[in-house]
């Protein structure tokens, strides 16, 4: 009884406490007295009642035991049924929750058909569409490439997704279903399909959503499990960009993941940019063969498919420069500009405006007017490579991560003994007075060693390409998609299912990837 669930419980009480007013029913039948038949003692009507010690005995006894037995059985009872009390309520949530699921699926596939485009599933599929020139006329039959909707919740709120559902997508296929669209489904029809969407959605990559999976703990099981989900989508999204590339579709990184599903389907566009940004990619290379060229791809406008804006030369425009990677993969906040370092004294080139960024050894390297990086005299900075030994040598430079760093020097360089915070100063330990350090060079490290411009000598050294200039903003745009309230670009309008977020289906370098690629274009 124990293992049943409350409802049986409660139904086994109240079965028990029938058959026992049974029981005392048929018990008080059998216990009867026998009518005495003498009418001078008592009516033929009527039995002798129960003795004042009899009725006061025996008998209160026998109904106050009775009467205890029923209030301690509601007394156990009642607090197990008042502690289930929050399971019934979530388990009347979730039989309405499935009854809308059932309905929602049945509008999905029956009513609205909405796999007939988009899939059993929702994995995404094609859809019919009638290309037509400007003039209303018909060029061609084709197909468009109807998004996965597996995925829809993890790019767009729900808000947002029934937005789409109420008035559709314009320069698309995708029609106005809402009845507040001018559609054939109420309210309630569309809150079933969306409700339905969730049974569909896959994991998230977010590392908030995996832990959430389970009790926020790394190795609970169903946190494990939603790990292992979310690599594996990781891992196809990325073998996907890795043979795109192998096949020579694409020039970048960037490219490939900003136009995922064009040459080969995965989620019929529905982890892309260009299926929005680009005129006539949900047509594919059959109708528009010219997707990729110069001047289209990610120029957006146009028809078809005129949905997101014009990504060449304006991106810029709307995320300025403002922030450099790290070597550990964290961004800069911004890149720190100051007045007061524009003398050749302090290693900035004369009229520097002040930009800099800082190197791995924290040493300012100071940018030009294109913010790229220059040396003192207003060269471009070259990075330090191995075998650039010779003290000043153009080739030379300081963005590497090394285990060693002498803080020595080697007299023919012809510079003072530089000060480094990081390398302790030499001392008399009699005196106490600085002295200047012992000479090495570089026969003197172990392993490969180099010369840095001011006489240092460096050994087992990680060389740093230098690190892309982005936009930190851009990024938090193409990882959050618009946020609700705010507009953005020209026209554009949050909440309204228009810009999407990728930071729940793509990886966080393949999205600055895209940024890359775009601020290119």
């Amino acid at each position: 009884m124990f293992a049943a669930d409350f409802r049986a419980i409660g139904l086994t009480i109240a079965l028990i406490v029938f058959l026992g007013f049974i029981a005392a029913f048929v018990w008080n039948m059998f216990r009867a007295r026998p009518e005495l038949g003498s009418e001078i003692e008592l009516a033929p009507n009527r039995k002798e009642y129960y003795a004042d010690e009899q009725l006061e005995g025996e008998k209160l006894d026998r109904s106050l035991t009775f009467a205890l037995v029923l209030l301690t059985l509601l007394a156990i009872t009642l607090p197990f049924y008042w502690i289930a009390e929050p399971g019934r309520q979530d388990g009347a949530v979730d039989a309405y929750n499935l009854s809308f699921e059932s309905r929602g699926e049945d509008d999905y596939t029956e009513g609205a058909q909405c796999a007939n485009c988009h899939s059993a599933g929702g994995v995404g599929g094609a859809a019919a569409y009638v290309l037509q020139d400007a003039d209303g006329q018909f060029i061609a039959n084709a197909s468009w490439k109807a998004p996965a909707l597996d995925n829809v919740l993890l790019r767009y709120s729900e808000e947002e997704v029934r937005y789409i559902l109420n008035f559709g997508r314009p320069g698309s296929p995708m029609a106005a279903w809402g009845t507040v669209g001018g559609g054939p489904l109420t309210t309630q029809q569309v809150d079933n399909i969306i409700i339905y969407m969730r049974t569909l959605q896959q994991q998230s990559l977010d590392e908030l959503d995996i832990a959430l999976a389970g009790d926020i703990d790394p190795q609970d099981a169903e946190s494990l499990a939603a790990q292992e989900a979310a690599d594996a989508i990781a891992a196809t999204v990325r073998a996907e960009v890795e043979r795109s590339l192998a096949d020579g579709e694409y020039d970048s990184i960037g490219e490939a993941v900003f136009n995922l599903g064009l040459q080969r389907d995965l989620g019929a566009g529905a982890y892309s940019c260009g299926r929005c940004h680009t005129s006539g990619w949900s047509l594919g290379i059959d109708i528009a063969p010219d997707i990729l060229d110069e001047g289209v791809a990610g120029c957006g406008g146009g028809d078809p498919s005129g949905i997101g804006f014009n990504l060449c030369g304006s991106v810029k425009n709307r995320f300025p420069d403002d922030s450099w990677l790290r070597p550990d993969g964290s961004w800069y906040e911004e890149v720190q500009s100051g007045a007061d370092v524009t003398s050749p004294s302090e290693g900035n080139p004369v009229g520097y405006d002040g930009s800099f960024i800082e190197a791995m050894d924290g040493t300012q390297i100071p940018l030009d007017e294109a913010g790229d990086p220059v040396t003192a005299g207003g060269e471009p900075y070259l990075i330090l490579g191995p075998g650039d030994g010779e003290v000043g040598d153009e080739q030379s430079g300081d963005l590497a991560s090394c285990d060693f760093v002498s803080g020595l020097w080697q007299p023919d360089a012809g510079l003072a003994y530089p000060f480094d915070p990081a390398v302790g100063v030499a001392q008399d330990p009699e005196t106490g007075n600085f002295i200047d350090p012992e000479v090495l060079t570089q026969d003197d490290v172990d392993g490969e060693s180099l010369v840095l411009e001011d006489g240092r000598i460096v050994a087992q050294c990680d060389i740093i390409e230098m690190p892309p200039r982005t936009s930190q903003a851009q990024f938090e745009f193409l990882y959050n998609g618009a946020e609700a309230g705010q507009g953005y670009g020209r026209g554009g309008l949050s909440a309204a299912g228009m810009m999407p977020g990728f930071g729940k289906m793509l990886p966080p370098d393949l999205i600055q990837a895209v940024v890359d690629y775009t601020r290119g274009l």
